[in-house]
């Protein structure tokens, strides 16, 4: 199956967002991350490439923070997935 359309990355980031916001720990540094990429979603893979790609740049509690976000936005794809 193809790449959801923007509308959709756009939908899941922020889904996925709300869905974890009560267990993260920097709830206004990954807010900041969240409103860049969804102004830049173009597709659900990127995004979480782009996550991944800055997890090195930040400290352990922000990284761990992203990866909660990551693996919530994989849950999300996957669940439209098979539907």
């Amino acid at each position: 199956m193809g790449e959801p359309p923007p509308s959709d990355c756009h939908e899941t980031i922020r889904s996925a967002f709300d869905n974890v916001a009560a267990h993260i720990s920097n709830l206004a540094a990954l807010q900041m991350a969240v409103d860049e990429f969804v102004t830049e979603c173009i597709s659900i893979d990127g995004v979480v490439r782009d996550l991944e790609s800055r997890m090195d740049e930040v400290e352990i509690t922000l990284r761990t923070d992203m990866r909660i976000l990551i693996n919530e936005i994989r849950h999300l794809r996957e669940r439209k997935f098979s539907r």
